[in-house]
């Protein structure tokens, strides 16, 4: 809020325009007495103290305004130029509807056509029941059995891949089990259970080697994409960007997507996988 539009503000304003009046008019018109120059100078000292730090901080704010807005500008362009729709700053749930777990489940909610295509290390936090995905992506899985013309396409690592080994040497490994052997294990074991659901190949899936070290999911208009870093603390909460089809970061994560699919291992049992069965 400006301060010239704070009506105690401007009161303080003209009253201290008035003193400085005052004073004036006293050192001018009666500047004789001893007395009546001593109220002029305090007068005035005591209007400039309130007149002038007033017009000072409504300029200040005036031109902060400015700058943020330029600021806010550049910021809202650049990511208007990247096509990012939504960046969020991390993807977790929070008490704030407005989070990237509740926009994601509704994307998969508001599917209705064309393929859905998930990459990322294990994708335990989509594809176990327990956790907040689970239920939208059995609905894509559904949709595609009742109507057709729906798919999932999902690509989880290798447990052989050097991404899981390192994942394997960070992560906590219980009982002498690496972590990502028995969240692939589970995930595996869950995919089966939803392309059973589907049938008619609406769920395939498949492991990679390569190193994308990202999780993403590709919606027809929109593509989620988050970061992954080696980290003891799963998930490490970077950021989640959502990029628009046709932009430059869609189709890369889009090329590279369909790079990882064409050269997928089809894993028959866990042992495909590099995990022990």
């Amino acid at each position: 809020m400006k301060l010239l539009k704070h009506p105690v503000a401007v009161g303080w304003l003209a009253g201290s325009f008035v003193l400085i009046s005052l004073s004036v008019f006293l050192s001018v018109f009666l500047s004789g007495k001893a007395a009546v120059v001593v109220l002029s100078v305090l007068l005035s000292q005591a209007a400039s103290s309130v007149f002038f730090p007033i017009l000072v901080g409504h300029f200040y704010e005036t031109f902060r305004e400015k700058e943020t807005g330029r600021e806010v500008w550049r910021t809202f362009r650049d990511l208007s130029e990247a096509g990012i729709l939504r960046v969020y700053k991390d993807r977790e749930e929070s008490e704030d509807p407005d989070n990237a777990v509740t926009a994601l489940r509704e994307a998969f909610y508001a599917h209705r056509t064309g393929e859905v295509r998930l990459a990322g290390v294990s994708l335990r936090v989509f594809l176990n029941p327990t956790g907040p995905f689970y239920e939208a992506v059995r609905n894509v899985v559904l949709l595609g059995k009742e109507k057709g013309g729906v798919f999932l396409n999902v690509l989880v690592v290798h447990a052989d891949s050097p991404e899981a080994k390192n994942r394997g040497c960070i992560e906590p490994s219980p009982n002498g089990t690496p972590m990502i052997n028995r969240d692939l294990g589970i995930t595996t074991a869950y995919l089966r259970t939803l392309a059973q659901q589907g049938g008619d190949r609406t769920v395939e899936f498949g492991c990679y080697k390569e190193a994308p070290y990202c999780t993403m999911v590709l919606f027809p208009d929109r593509c989620f994409f988050s970061p992954n870093i080696l980290s003891e603390t799963t998930p490490v909460r970077l950021p989640m960007i959502v990029f628009r089809a046709g932009s430059h970061g869609y189709r890369a994560l889009e090329r590279y997507f369909e790079y990882l699919w064409s050269h997928r291992i089809k894993p028959e049992t866990l042992n495909d996988l590099g995990v022990d069965s």
